[in-house]
């Protein structure tokens, strides 16, 4: 057989691990190549290269480097595609209907992501709930392969492949990113979800720590373990860690490199003041070890550097903490009649926080605006008693049931045994979590702001106006508030990590948060792109020197690597071209990524 074809249609690989090495697949579904606008039909060494071009490796670079990972290539596909013509198949389409809205389904495909709107590209892809036989079915921005990377081994072949064959990588675990860095059109995919190994150790010592280093409690994870199975083990050994509101979310990947925050934060800071080690693949391929006593800017750059910058991580260590003794959640859901009524509602709701926050309370709340108005709290407090927060708690609903045409829906106040008793309820919203289309954009509202009743005042205001901003788009628009900062937050420092700076003076993460149909047009899209934009700006007027929580920012965010990362920026500028010098891990607003183009597929050219 001759494997030199210019397209990747006949190209001979492996489509799962479960045929032999020698198998040699002929015939591959056809595969949709994403036409980029701008990228060359000749290969440009400055440019990835795409499947169209001579460049590309052939089918028999392919079948031999499938064997080079143990026979875990995968001509990756939509996760969808079952469900459109010409390729409709009605069992397999019944199957992806029942789990296209679950994290547990999606989490196993390979091509999808937990916001749908990242698997397209310009408007175009492939998803599953528009009219199935009717829409042409596209490759989007789902990787053309992935490799289901088992062991470290596989992630270090896969990194050079990509590095000598000049290829897109992306990597990706659950891909639960808000601003699809977890994907990319034409691209070769890291999946590292099935790396699932979790060791709990008494003593850590870091490696080449000097030999009378103590030992710490901690917790050892490969980077596709999730923080339910985490939980789930450390309850077990009376621990607990740092870890993200959404359970299905990765432990060792991009929640922690982007800074990482939870309910759990205020009493043990964000996740990156928690990680003890890493153990991480770089650009050339080598495995590296990384704290401390050894690779300490490579270190640095991690603890709040961002996702799919540095390296691929291989493995964690996280400091644990014990077990709390109870946790209290509070549940309250007001619903007004009255715009009025709401704001005025919201103002005495913000005023509480700088009292909520010396208490130690921590969580999330959601205002949406549709026919009624709805603000709906879920806010814990670690250790707390029960008769002192339901006190604390029910000053506010009091008032705001003073209002004419409010109702109050939910008001509960409760002692759970255990944080992983609180951790389903923690993001309890009736919306959709997964397999929609989602944007949210982010900032950080410093403590000084509660301080104050102009403060106060500034931010009702401002959250009040990005609500008019979104308003007239086709989406549902809603206000998060994530009360997650302050506390030990506030005890770190960019000496020891390199997460934006304005966390440590930070107490509430106010966001605006835009969901849509399939059916809205690429047009429409854009407008809410646009209109997103404009609320966050609302937000960054009145904080002025702070930014934006990275790892759920605006995808359009302005002046990003101020916003990200703060004065730290040069520096991790300075460590990503030590590291990767060719820009083997790019990806979107992440340091380096302004010297290639929107795409991020060619270098920018640079002035003479």
């Amino acid at each position: 057989m001759t494997c030199s074809t210019v397209l990747a249609i006949a190209v001979c690989v492996l489509l799962a691990s479960s045929i032999p090495a020698s198998v040699v697949v002929e015939a591959l579904p056809s595969i949709d190549v994403t036409a980029i606008p701008g990228s060359n039909t000749f290969h440009d060494l400055s440019c990835r290269c795409l499947p169209n071009q001579p460049c590309w490796p052939s089918a028999d670079t392919w079948q031999t480097f499938s064997a080079a990972v143990g026979g875990r290539l995968i001509a990756t596909t939509p996760p969808a595609r079952a469900c459109h013509n010409p390729f409709y198949d009605s069992a397999k389409c019944w199957e992806i209907q029942k789990g296209y809205f679950e994290d547990s389904w999606r989490q196993l495909q390979p091509g999808a992501m937990t916001y749908t709107n990242w698997e397209t590209y310009q408007g175009e892809g492939c998803l599953g709930t528009s009219s199935f036989l009717s829409p042409p079915c596209r490759q989007g921005a789902v990787p053309l392969f992935t490799v289901n990377a088992s062991t470290a081994t596989d992630i270090q072949e896969t990194v050079r492949f990509a590095a000598k064959h000049n290829i897109r990588l992306v990597i990706k675990n659950t891909g639960h990113d808000m601003l699809g860095r977890s994907t990319a059109p034409n691209s070769l995919s890291l999946w590292v979800h099935h790396r699932k190994k979790l060791e709990v150790v008494d003593a850590f010592v870091p490696k080449g720590a000097p030999q009378d280093t103590k030992g710490e409690p901690a917790v050892l994870v490969e980077s596709g373990v999730q923080f339910e199975e985490l939980n789930t083990v450390l309850h077990e050994h009376n621990r607990i860690v740092v870890g993200g509101s959404s359970s299905t979310v990765g432990a060792a990947g991009g929640y922690c490199t982007g800074g990482g925050n939870g309910v759990l934060s205020k009493l043990h800071g964000l996740c990156v003041d928690n990680v003890l080690q890493y153990t991480i693949v770089t650009a050339d391929g080598e495995l590296r070890v990384a704290n401390a006593y050894q690779n300490q800017d490579l270190f640095w750059a991690l603890r709040g550097g961002g996702p799919g910058t540095f390296g691929v991580v291989v493995e964690a260590v996280m400091r644990t903490h014990p077990a709390l003794k109870n946790i209290i959640k509070a549940q309250v859901t007001i619903v007004s009649l009255f715009g009025t009524a709401m704001d005025k509602i919201m103002r005495e709701f913000l005023a509480h926080h700088n009292q909520w926050g010396k208490e130690g309370w921590s969580g999330y709340a959601f205002n949406v605006h549709k026919i009624v108005h709805i603000l709906k709290i879920n806010y814990y407090l670690p250790d707390g008693d029960l008769a002192q927060s339901q006190a604390s708690i029910e000053a506010f609903v009091r008032y705001a049931r003073s209002f004419l045409g409010v109702i109050i829906l939910q008001n509960s106040v409760e002692s759970l045994p255990s944080y992983l008793d609180a951790v389903p309820t923690i993001l309890d919203v009736p919306i959709k979590k997964s397999g929609v289309n989602f944007f949210m954009g982010s900032r950080l509202a410093p403590q000084t702001m509660f301080e104050s009743p102009t403060g106060v005042d500034a931010l009702a205001a401002a959250i009040k106006e990005a609500q008019r901003d979104v308003e007239g788009v086709k989406a549902l628009a809603s206000i998060m508030l994530m009360f997650i900062a302050g506390g030990q937050v506030s005890q770190g420092n960019s000496q020891d990590t390199s997460v934006l700076p304005a966390w440590r003076s930070a107490l509430m993460v106010p966001a605006v948060t835009l969901n849509w149909n399939d059916d809205v047009s690429y047009q429409d899209q854009l407008e809410i792109q646009r209109a997103l934009t404009k609320a966050v700006g609302r937000l960054r007027a009145i904080t002025p020197g702070s930014g934006s929580y990275l790892n759920e920012a605006d995808p359009n965010e302005p002046d990003w690597q101020e916003s990200f990362f703060g004065a730290n920026y040069p520096r991790l500028r300075q460590i990503k071209h030590k590291y990767d010098p060719q820009g083997i891990f790019i990806c979107q607003k992440c340091v380096g990524s302004e010297d290639w183009d929107d795409v991020l597929m060619c270098l920018r050219r640079q002035s003479p």
